[in-house]
């Protein structure tokens, strides 16, 4: 669980990674990372607040489809 203040900037940011990592997860055949974050938007007005969180969020997804291909080619 994360939370601060008021649960829509850092909160947001995690919840959006865990949102994109789980459909990649399910097998998604396409992920429209900045769709999810206007459909988390539409529940929670702001999530995600600064360009460094939405950098952040991508910085992250990368990390892990770099893993996954790693773990893909060994």
């Amino acid at each position: 669980m994360v939370h601060c203040s008021d649960g829509i900037g850092r909160t947001g940011t995690y919840c959006l990674i865990d949102m994109v990592l789980n459909r990649m997860a399910k097998g998604a055949k396409e992920i429209d990372i900045a769709a999810t974050l206007e459909h988390i938007r539409d529940q929670r007005g702001g999530t995600v607040k600064t360009k460094a969180q939405f950098e952040f969020v991508l910085m992250a997804i990368a990390e892990e489809v770099h893993a996954i291909l790693k773990a893909l080619s060994q």
